[in-house]
């Protein structure tokens, strides 16, 4: 797993943070040309809020692979066109998510947890 920032500091912390999971690198958005491709890419930025783009370079999604943007509309972000028009065929937005930590909360709240998939059928939009 990568963990990626425009300050290589920060992704550095965060790292160290979560670390003892698993292999884990922190480096700048600069340093993901000489990577290679990866399985899934995330973008945790909120670069897609305000219609921009996270510095992330093509070559970095790999075709058999998956791109999975946390902020959700009813849309291609820019982050998701980047990786469409590098060939990835999976895509998704943060609807899921949204969904399920709504559900998560409502059942901290109310001990009953919904269920969600009607609910993410209802919102999630075709991502064109």
């Amino acid at each position: 797993m990568v963990i990626v920032n425009r300050d290589v500091e920060k992704a550095k912390a965060l790292a160290v943070k979560v670390g003892g999971r698993g292999a884990l690198l922190a480096c700048a958005y600069g340093d993901l040309e000489a990577m290679g491709r990866f399985d899934l890419v995330v973008n945790a930025t909120s670069a897609s809020l305000t219609g921009g783009l996270p510095p992330v370079p093509p070559s970095v999604f790999s075709p058999e692979g998956a791109a999975y943007e946390l902020a959700y509309g009813k849309r291609l972000t820019p982050f998701l066109r980047l990786a469409r028009n590098a060939g990835v065929r999976i895509i998704a937005d943060g609807v899921g998510m949204l969904v399920e930590q709504a559900a998560e909360a409502f059942d901290w709240w109310r001990g009953v947890r919904p269920e969600t998939r009607t609910v993410i059928d209802r919102l999630t939009v075709p991502l064109d």
